[in-house]
């Protein structure tokens, strides 16, 4: 499934839509839980190192601004990286934002995530 398709999440391992579906919630002290303690997270631009951090930061963000996330697509430029095409909407700067979710799985762990434009 190197091309992208329409997003369905039978198509993606459990741990990347388990994580999805915290995220769109913006749940994410539970997001993070599918995450590991050492993972690398990237987003905008800004590298976030661990779990912690991580929820530090998308904390922060869900109290700053309020996010609709809707799924677009799926794509697999390879074995085991994930990509998901997502439409944000909200009260953030521009308002709109079209975002790739990369999952980079190790042994079936989230062990990079890179949130860009």
């Amino acid at each position: 499934m190197s091309d992208r398709t329409a997003f369905a999440w039978d198509q993606l391992p459990e741990v990347v839509a388990d994580y999805l579906r915290a995220h769109v919630a913006q749940d994410y002290a539970t997001a993070v839980t599918f995450l590991p303690e050492d993972v690398t997270v990237t987003d905008n631009g800004e590298v976030l190192e661990g779990r912690g951090t991580t929820l530090e930061v998308f904390d922060k963000s869900a109290q700053d601004y309020d996010v609709e996330t809707t799924l677009h697509t799926i794509a697999r430029p390879a074995d085991d990286v994930w990509e998901v095409g997502t439409h944000l909407s909200g009260n953030f700067p521009g308002g709109e934002v079209d975002l790739r979710m990369i999952f980079t799985l190790v042994d079936g762990v989230i062990r990079r995530l890179d949130i860009t434009v």
